[in-house]
């Protein structure tokens, strides 16, 4: 007997799991309207979301984790990382794991940003660099394209600044192509707009 597992149906396997996940650890209700992340920067949020961080354990100092329908449906990474530090956490001692350094010219910045993308999901490529504010910040905006283990296409957005202090500060979006990107891509892009440093 064949079994054919259509795209929907991974959808809901990943919904589920998602579910799962969330009954395992405690998640905070971040409001409609200003968030602020690490005290580095604040953003204006167009709907509730749910931050999803103490999934992270241990966590990346600096690196918050915002979902609306679970981690593996949609989340937005709003970070303050120090030179040495990273977006992800370590799998475990004997792996590395990409790292920021403050002498990073901005394709730098994609690269390292697409490393940690790669720490999890397959064969991620960054596409359209383009320059766009962080606030007050020049920085570097792109999109990525990349997939799961099990072949979900997982469609992402980024901005990253360099801070006159050398810490990087990053927004990173990533979803299912399959309706889940395209949803709530206008209210990324709204964030991303309204970063102002604290």
């Amino acid at each position: 007997m064949s079994f054919t597992l259509t795209r929907r149906a991974a959808l809901w396997g990943v919904a589920a799991g998602g579910a799962a996940l969330s009954s395992c650890a405690t998640s905070v209700l971040v409001p409609q309207g200003a968030y602020t992340a690490n005290d580095a920067f604040s953003v204006t949020l167009q709907r509730p979301w749910s931050d999803l961080t103490n999934y992270m354990m241990p966590r990346p100092p600096g690196v918050r984790l915002l979902s609306i329908d679970g981690p593996m449906l949609n989340r937005l990474y709003l970070a303050t990382i120090e030179p040495g530090g990273s977006l992800v956490r370590p799998a475990d001692r004997d792996t590395p794991r990409p790292t920021y350094r403050a002498d990073m010219g901005d394709t730098e910045i994609v690269e390292f940003i697409t490393d940690c993308v790669a720490v999890e999901f397959q064969a991620p490529e960054a596409s359209a660099l383009r320059p766009q504010n962080f606030g007050a910040l020049p920085g570097v905006r792109f999109d990525l394209s990349t997939r799961t283990q099990a072949g979900l296409d997982i469609g992402g957005a980024a901005l990253a600044a360099r801070r006159s202090d050398d810490k990087l500060n990053l927004m990173l979006y990533l979803a299912p192509r399959e309706h889940y990107y395209a949803h709530l891509l206008p209210d990324i892009e709204a964030a991303f707009a309204s970063a102002t440093l604290a």
